[in-house]
């Protein structure tokens, strides 16, 4: 299977690409920048920037899945997953590639969710702190819901590379005490391209 990584150099994203090399896919990672990766046979390296749509288009060309690891922390416009699935979808449709796995944060509700007041309140904290993070989480993944993909978009809470790895995926939303290591988050993504449980869905990923 040949995968685009796009936020492939992040720390999800470069354990996601370690994975699917390792699985003996063919793998063409995304950067922004600097490249991380050491050469491989079955790894391919493009430098863009995702708001590009002709580059996006260029790097899924080919393609039979789809994985977005993008991060918004940290951007100056805050709609980095929105815009990376402007980008994507069309690319997709167009090139006739229908898995897509995404991932955002626990906080990120979706409309079928029953939360918690523990939950609300840890969405409204984050509302304060962050709100631009948030709203492009939710909106990238209505923007998901009106199309005809197959796609699945993994929430997770804080990551860490502490405790065990094991992960089970459900549709409960998790606390805001809670973390989930690192490894796992990146397993789950690729485990999610063989299995089609989830496909149309937003599962939450919890420790084992």
């Amino acid at each position: 299977m040949k995968v685009v990584v796009f936020g492939a150099s992040g720390r999800v994203g470069s354990r996601v690409v370690e994975l699917l090399l390792a699985s003996g896919h063919e793998v063409v990672a995304t950067v922004h920048s600097k490249n991380p990766f050491e050469k491989h046979p079955s790894l391919t390296v493009a430098e863009l920037d995702i708001h590009d749509q002709k580059a996006v288009d260029a790097a899924i060309r080919g393609a039979d899945a789809v994985v977005s690891t993008v991060s918004n922390w940290g951007s100056e416009t805050g709609d980095v997953l929105t815009a990376a699935m402007r980008a994507i979808v069309p690319a997709m449709k167009k090139h006739h590639v229908m898995r897509l796995i995404s991932l955002t944060g626990n906080a990120a509700f979706s409309p079928d969710d029953k939360p918690s007041l523990v939950q609300k309140a840890n969405r409204a904290m984050l509302q304060r702190i962050a709100p631009k993070v948030l709203a492009d989480g939710e909106k990238h993944m209505e923007v998901l819901r009106q199309t005809d993909l197959d796609w699945t978009v993994i929430r997770s809470p804080v990551m860490n590379t502490l405790g065990k790895e094991a992960y089970k995926l459900k549709k409960e939303l998790s606390g805001g005490a809670a973390t989930i290591h690192r490894q796992s988050v990146a397993q789950a993504i690729v485990d999610q391209l063989h299995d089609g449980t989830w496909l149309r869905q937003t599962p939450t990923i919890w420790r084992a």
